[in-house]
């Protein structure tokens, strides 16, 4: 193979990588916008949190046909290794993606660890490449999207409404861009909520959350071009921080933002916090970001809570993920 480390001060390859995850945007999930050359650098850069991916591209001639992307942390997890494979659809189903897996394994046996991940939308082709790879299903992912358009805001209203007053005891407070230095800590207690979250039976520890990583995070967001949303739910009685959820809005796709975590913490469930806290961001995007009608989310199969909180706020299924696993 002609297998080449990205170099992010090559334009030319950079370009190349963008249109190859163009063409692959097209004709496997047309629906979402196309990344900017910002967030491209940004996530080769920083990754999601300031551990960025490996990255190699495979050329025929001077074209860019094929992206090999490892992944690993050093924070948590040390058991895993990730591997991401991309191939142009014009030159798929003629080895290029079994050899891609092939070297992204070497790598993985080289830093020593003992399981590999990768995910897939759940198509038949795709699965079936995944399972001839020795992989094995492990978790289900449902991608759900809000259409602005079409929500009924007087129901959500009605929805933040009954959430209030079963939460009585707890005021919101809204933080855009990074985290105040007062409340750093705090929020990285709080962030550590969503290792609550169903993991299906993905072979995964828990997330270890700091002050340094939410700043990474951040960062991360930032220099991708991203603007960041939060709501922190906040206990009056003793200023206890209960929950959170983000969103996050890129002016490169005016008509999309996506949802990210949504979690409180277990000593302040049963308050209707999730409920209260997603509500009352589909409120303040609405004010803060005018041009966005998607908004686009993710949750495990299995997280009946919060899939109920999104149904009851007009969220429907877009597509369906699956997480594979195997054993290096």
């Amino acid at each position: 193979m002609n297998l080449e480390r990205l170099d992010l001060a090559d334009d030319a390859a950079v370009e190349a990588m963008m249109d190859l995850h163009e063409a692959s945007r097209l004709a496997d999930h047309p629906y979402f916008p196309a990344d900017t050359r910002q967030q491209v650098l940004a996530w080769h850069r920083y990754g999601w949190d300031g551990e960025p991916p490996e990255v190699w591209l495979l050329r025929e001639g001077d074209a860019v046909i094929g992206k090999l992307g490892v992944w690993f942390s050093y924070r948590d997890n040390l058991h895993l290794g990730g591997v991401n494979v991309l191939v142009h659809p014009e030159h798929r189903r003629m080895g290029h993606g079994r050899a891609l897996y092939e070297a992204g394994m070497k790598r993985v046996r080289e830093e020593g660890r003992r399981t590999v991940g990768a995910g897939t939308l759940d198509r038949p082709e795709f699965n079936a490449f995944a399972e001839t790879m020795g992989f094995e299903r492990k978790s289900a992912d449902i991608h759900r999207r809000q259409d602005l358009l079409s929500v009924d805001f007087e129901d959500i209203a009605a929805h933040r409404a009954k959430a209030e007053a079963a939460a009585a005891d707890y005021e919101l407070v809204r933080v855009e861009g990074s985290v105040p230095e007062e409340l750093i800590e705090d929020v990285a207690v709080m962030t550590a909520a969503i290792n609550d979250a169903p993991t299906d039976d993905l072979d995964i520890e828990d997330e270890i959350f700091d002050a340094k990583r939410i700043r990474e995070w951040e960062n991360a967001r930032l220099e991708g071009g991203d603007r960041i949303y939060r709501i922190i739910a906040r206990r009056k009685s003793d200023g206890a921080l209960a929950g959170h959820t983000m969103l996050g809005y890129h002016p490169g796709a005016p008509e999309y933002a996506n949802q990210w975590d949504t979690s409180v913490l277990k000593d302040h469930r049963g308050h209707r916090l999730g409920m209260l806290l997603k509500a009352s961001m589909v409120e303040w995007l609405r004010e803060a970001e005018p041009t966005v009608r998607y908004v686009d989310t993710w949750n495990a199969e299995s997280n009946s809570y919060m899939i109920a909180v999104n149904e009851a706020l007009g969220y429907q299924i877009v597509e369906r993920h699956l997480g594979y696993q195997r054993s290096v």
